[in-house]
């Protein structure tokens, strides 16, 4: 039976409609609607109400975390496209947790090159002292290297631990190898899952998993992983039961004088532990694009720690990434009428 699809796309107003012209231009798409939505990506919701009518058509959808009401309410719905790399936000909802038949995919892969710059953006500006320049325009004034508060330090040579290997783990590394960095990867597949080409954006990130110079995988070998002598830990795993509060006083106790990135989720990490190490110094520094809580209080200690920089979770943002997401969705509609594996397919058992 040839499939007529129907495709909802729930579209901030920052995104270009003119990326999603590759869905029209599928045999199977006989209809795209747009409804227009406010915030950004993972977190935006539609300005207006979708209809009792165009759920019931609806075969695919493209959203943040609006699902219908109910499996009667879209009967004939068989894909779902998320906008974030994570699936966090709708493993909790009831229609994702109903038996129902739909297929759910995330849209990983398509930060990975803005996220992987916002990762090596800090890491430079931190052992570079950039902020530095900054203060010494504003007075006017001709500074002097020597009132850095240590040494600049190149990362050529230095050891940078990625803490999941998936989409935003691989390009990270493809970015850190670049700088001459050793690049060491722990993967909670056990053995890894060495192998992983992008839809979102063909040619970027680590393909058959060659970058690493070294391989941990699963649970026992984490302690052997974080003792690794890492200058740099870049958290990327997924949020789950096991990995929720992973980086706690313990790990962060094996990590002496490393700088610590989170680019996954802020549960991830033991806020209390983090500025512990950091007020210490036992860790060097930590850029978050995450928090816990988040988004961080206003009179929330960890604003004024010592040795930290925050950004509100926008390190993905960037011009272009509905155009990734995009080809994830060409890609599933191609595979599910091919019969053919799925890219970024959500295992409901395992919640990624």
């Amino acid at each position: 039976m040839t499939v007529e699809d129907h495709v909802i796309v729930i579209q901030p107003s920052v995104f270009e409609d003119a990326a999603f012209d590759v869905l029209r231009d599928l045999p199977s798409v006989k209809s795209v609607t747009f409804i227009r939505a406010s915030g950004y990506g993972g977190h935006s919701l539609p300005l207006r109400e979708i209809t009792a009518e165009e759920w019931a058509k609806t075969t695919i959808l493209v959203t943040g975390t609006t699902l219908p009401p109910s499996r009667a309410a879209a009967p004939n719905l068989r894909l779902v496209q998320l906008y974030s790399a994570g699936s966090n936000a709708v493993v909790k909802l009831p229609f994702f947790n109903e038996d129902n038949g739909v297929v759910y995919a995330t849209a990983s892969g398509t930060h990975g090159p803005a996220i992987s710059e916002w990762v090596i953006l800090n890491i430079l500006n931190f052992f570079h002292h950039s902020s530095f320049y900054a203060k010494w325009q504003a007075e006017k004034r001709w500074g002097h290297d020597s009132e850095f508060p240590s040494p600049v330090r190149s990362q050529y040579g230095r050891t940078i631990g990625i803490l999941g290997y998936g989409a935003l783990g691989r390009q990270t590394a493809r970015v850190a190898q670049a700088l001459g960095m050793r690049v060491i990867a722990h993967s909670f597949s056990n053995p890894p899952k060495k192998e992983r080409v992008e839809v979102a954006v063909p040619g970027s990130g680590d393909p058959d998993g060659s970058i690493p110079a070294k391989w941990y995988s699963g649970q026992d070998q984490l302690d052997d992983f974080f003792t690794s002598g890492l200058d740099v830990l870049v958290i990327s795993v997924p949020l789950t039961p096991e990995t929720k509060g992973l980086i706690n006083a313990r790990t962060l106790g094996l990590l002496k004088g490393a700088f610590v990135v989170n680019i996954a989720r802020g549960a991830v990490v033991d806020t209390d532990a983090l500025i512990e190490a950091l007020e210490s110094e036992h860790i060097a520094g930590a850029a978050l694009d995450v928090t816990d809580p988040e988004p961080l209080t206003p009179g929330h200690k960890l604003w004024t720690t010592k040795n930290v920089v925050i950004s509100p979770h926008i390190s993905g943002h960037a011009r272009g990434y509905e155009y990734g997401v995009a080809n994830i969705a060409v890609h599933n509609v191609k595979a599910l009428d091919g019969g053919w594996p799925l890219a970024n397919k959500i295992d409901k058992t395992k919640g990624y």
